[in-house]
């Protein structure tokens, strides 16, 4: 049996990048022997030049500008039933299901199987243009998404694997399609009473009945002792709660959202009831992976090395020094930007901006400034 959902994606070039890495993160997709559960389709190569033919289709096409209502990427998961088959069928799967639903038409695709949870599960990553056509791909919930789950339906058949019964959804026989809202009720239910996620609701709820009054400490002895981690030192402030036997891991938002209890599970009602959550300094290394760190030291010297040429009266003068430190500036199809010459990384000023929130850094006003 495989579930077919659709994942929110990002809305810039980062986000696809981001996406990208995130799916093909090596002790998730990697075998015991050393067999590597990735695969693409109308691209190739690396993780970085498949990231660069997906930004060169959206450039082709002058859709590779940041747009935040427009998509850059489409994510989907396939999920499949735990112990059903092994992660090489798997693959073979989401190779095919995307192959039919999206590859055919020409849309480049990254696919990637997870085998770090109990449930094997598929990722799709996937261009929003097409590089045939330049036309936006587009996901209607009520048509679309149906259609994709149908199709999910029929490889799992093939294959001899079981499906759920969309029938049993349907709220009156002459009714054609199931009804959504009554699917996801009855397994949101399902979901709670059976779920892991529910021996550690359960855990929690009891942890806090017993440390009321107390001190936070106690509270996260008393998990400790149950075999579950309590992580408080986060950028968003979430607490999260992890099983140490399995490694799954669930936050205080999620609990409240699938378990609704007036706010009894966030943060800020934990530390009302059994004591102050001690304050804590964040440096980068704990709340950036290895990519952004590197995102971030680059947008760094890059603002240094535009702080150590603001003497510079000349655009051409300007420029070279900028290339000598490492920079050099780019036309591109969607507008002039920096580019790091050792990495090939491309810093647009929607991006400069966003991040230093100060003009004076941006390539179009520094060049205003220059005769």
């Amino acid at each position: 049996m495989a579930i077919i959902k659709i994942t929110k994606a990002g809305k810039t070039k980062a986000s696809l990048k981001t996406a990208l890495y995130y799916i093909s993160e090596p002790q998730k997709i990697t075998l015991s022997n050393g067999e590597v559960l990735l695969s693409t389709l109308n691209c190739w190569g690396t993780i970085q030049n498949i990231y660069e033919t997906m930004i060169s289709t959206k450039e082709m096409y002058r859709k590779a500008t940041d747009n935040k209502n427009s998509e850059m990427y489409k994510h989907f998961q396939q999920s499949f039933k735990p112990n059903e088959l092994t992660p090489q069928l798997a693959h073979k799967i989401g190779i095919k299901w995307a192959d039919q639903n999206f590859g055919k038409q020409g849309f480049e695709i990254c696919i990637c199987t997870h085998i770090d949870k109990e449930h094997i599960h598929n990722h799709f990553v996937i261009n929003s243009v097409n590089p045939i056509t330049g036309k936006t791909i587009v996901i209607n919930a009520n048509k679309t998404l149906e259609q994709l789950k149908f199709s999910s339906d029929e490889i799992c058949r093939e294959y001899g694997l079981s499906v759920i019964d969309r029938n049993y959804y349907v709220p009156e026989k002459t009714q054609a399609i199931y009804s959504m809202k009554k699917k996801y009720s009855i397994e949101r239910e399902t979901f709670k009473t059976n779920s892991w996620q529910n021996e550690i609701h359960e855990i929690i709820k009891e942890a806090i009945i017993k440390s009321q009054g107390k001190t936070f400490e106690f509270f996260c002895q008393y998990l400790k002792q149950k075999k579950i981690m309590v992580d408080y030192k986060r950028l968003n402030n979430d607490l999260i709660f992890q099983d140490e036997t399995t490694g799954y891991k669930i936050s205080d938002k999620t609990l409240e959202k699938t378990f609704p209890t007036q706010g009894y599970f966030l943060r800020l009602n934990i530390e009302k009831l059994v004591g102050k959550i001690p304050d804590y300094q964040l440096e980068i290394a704990e709340i950036l992976s290895p990519q952004k760190q590197g995102f971030y030291k680059l947008i760094e010297n890059l603002l240094e090395v535009i702080d150590s040429n603001r003497f510079i009266e000349t655009k051409e003068d300007f420029y070279k020094a900028m290339e000598k430190d490492g920079w050099e500036i780019l036309n591109t199809l969607t507008g002039k930007c920096f580019c790091h010459k050792n990495t090939g990384r491309l810093f647009y000023d929607s991006t400069i901006y966003k991040i230093t929130k100060k003009h004076e850094y941006c390539l179009n006003y520094l060049e205003q400034n220059l005769n």
